[in-house]
């Protein structure tokens, strides 16, 4: 099922030097000192290299845990007991803040040092111990790696270091590079990886990187930039070329049974049970155990329940994008006849099993529960969760060409109409109205993005790039703090000042 494993680098690099060498090289190695570029000799060996990058994803403190909590600094969550998160909620996050300093930043230059050994070592393995396809295939793969890591560093901080190759023992750290350049590097970067990655993925390979992954990032770099007719057309690319198309059940897409399907184009691959890690995002519900009383520190909040729209596309209560309250809201059944994305990723009081019994304890303080990633099972997992994560969807790509293409024409065209009513299909939710004006498709678009990422990454992403993070969450919760414009980047860490003393000398990010 999971075929292309991640295991920890650092385990299977030393398994395959302690068991996998004959006594000839026992006395030429000293296998208490080998470095990578002696164990890049084959392709296997550049593939264990890869899954070690891939390995840097599975973090706790990124895709493992993480990752998907950004929705509580925005308009979708909340966080009821103390968290890391606390600290951007009352907008006191500084240098220091566990977040800042110890989870996001260091986390994300080792997925782009682990790719930077693997670059660099690629470069160096001896002649005719791998084809130059693979070798090429697999330098695509590390740099489209890297390349998303620098995609959210900058998204976060703006200027950041920028490194392309290893750094040495006694290298000092590079100072921070300008977005802009960033931008320009990593673009140039995709576009010269993309033609060595394949269309399609095997099944004896799954977890590797197809080219739709390179090509939808690419989309988002223009997106950032705001090079909407670029973006557009990459994503376009993606859209024609028909390899991808959306998974038909939204609810069961974020279960096992979705992993790795036509929907997927980037997944961060989790097995418990085994060498390889669990996750720790993914929430089960065991109906033979006592009621779960929900984490208290991820709260879906009543804004983003009330926004899903009625079956019939109206609201719940008069709105001036989407006209007057539908007659298929019930008070008395307020989750009926709703957007079913609504009852897929988020338990409310009305969840129950098929047998009738309910399948989490109701408290006052946490009026709901995240449901996206949970599973109903009585199984006990060791080592963390089964689910993968999605990190890029085919829905991801459809919203971002309908966005991109709507700030590059004006006037709303049919191939928009065509992508957003795609993923209205998909949950058998009425198409968008004809003669849309530009502001009225962006705000659908918008809306449609919140409803289909919701409690997955998306969101503050989403809501820092259009500028209206603070708008929003000072609207659904007085404890949201939101200072513009310092907060629509994050202050450097601490740790990074004091070893860093170009980054240092450059200076904090305005406000903090």
């Amino acid at each position: 099922m999971k075929n292309f494993k991640i295991h920890s680098f650092l385990i299977v690099l030393g398994l395959i030097i302690l068991c996998g060498c004959d006594k000839s090289a026992l006395t030429l190695t000293d296998p208490n000192n080998v470095v990578t570029t002696d164990f890049y000799r084959s392709e296997g060996d550049a593939l264990i290299g890869l899954a070690g990058v891939l390995d840097a994803y599975q973090s706790n403190n990124l895709m493992g845990r993480k990752y998907r909590e950004f929705d509580h600094i925005t308009d979708n969550a909340t966080t009821v007991q103390g968290t890391g998160w606390n600290d951007f909620e009352t907008d006191v996050q500084s240098g220091t803040s566990t977040l800042v300093n110890n989870v996001f930043w260091p986390s994300y230059y080792t997925v782009i040092a682990r790719a930077n050994d693997v670059i660099a070592n690629l470069q160096k393995m001896p002649s005719g111990s791998i084809t130059d396809a693979s070798k090429n295939r697999i330098l695509a793969e590390a740099s489209f790696l890297r390349d998303y890591a620098y995609c959210d560093l900058t998204a976060l901080w703006g200027n950041v270091p920028l490194y392309l190759k290893p750094l040495g023992p006694f290298e000092d750290p590079n100072g921070a590079t300008p977005k802009a350049e960033i931008y320009t590097t990593m673009i140039n970067d995709l576009k010269a990886m993309i033609p060595n990655l394949p269309l399609t993925i095997s099944s004896s390979e799954k977890g590797r990187i197809p080219r739709g992954a390179a090509q939808a990032l690419l989309g988002k770099y223009y997106l950032y930039q705001k090079d909407y007719v670029n973006a557009a057309a990459i994503l376009k690319v993606v859209i024609d070329s028909k390899v991808y198309s959306l998974y038909p059940n939204y609810a069961d897409l974020f279960t096992e049974k979705g992993e790795f399907s036509s929907e997927s184009l980037f997944e961060i691959n989790f097995t418990p049970n085994s060498l390889d890690r669990g996750e720790n995002f993914s929430f089960q519900v065991d109906t033979n155990a006592a009621l779960v009383v929900p984490s208290q520190h991820w709260v879906p909040i009543a804004s983003l329940v009330n926004s899903y729209l009625c079956k019939d596309g109206k609201p719940i209560a008069a709105d001036p994008t989407y006209g007057a309250k539908s007659s298929l809201y019930l008070s008395t059944k307020p989750y009926a006849n709703r957007d079913p994305r609504l009852t897929a990723t988020i338990y409310t009081n009305a969840d129950v099993t098929p047998s009738g019994k309910k399948v989490w304890k109701w408290a006052n303080v946490n009026s709901f529960a995240v449901k996206k990633y949970s599973t109903i099972s009585n199984l006990q997992y060791s080592n963390g969760g089964p689910q993968n994560y999605y990190v890029i969807r085919y829905a991801d790509v459809l919203l971002m060409y309908a966005e991109a293409q709507n700030e590059a024409v004006s006037v709303p065209d049919q191939s928009i109409y065509d992508a957003v009513n795609l993923i209205r299909d998909r949950v058998t939710m009425p198409h968008y109205p004809t003669g849309l004006s530009q502001d009225q498709m962006r705000q659908y678009i918008r809306d449609e993005r919140r409803w289909e990422f919701a409690l997955e990454h998306q969101r503050y992403f989403d809501t820092q790039r259009w500028g209206i993070t603070g708008q929003l969450v000072r609207a659904v919760l007085p404890k949201k703090l939101f200072t513009e414009p310092r907060d629509f980047l994050w202050p450097y860490p601490q740790n990074e000042f004091d070893r860093n003393a170009a980054l240092k000398a450059q200076g904090q990010n305005p406000g903090f």
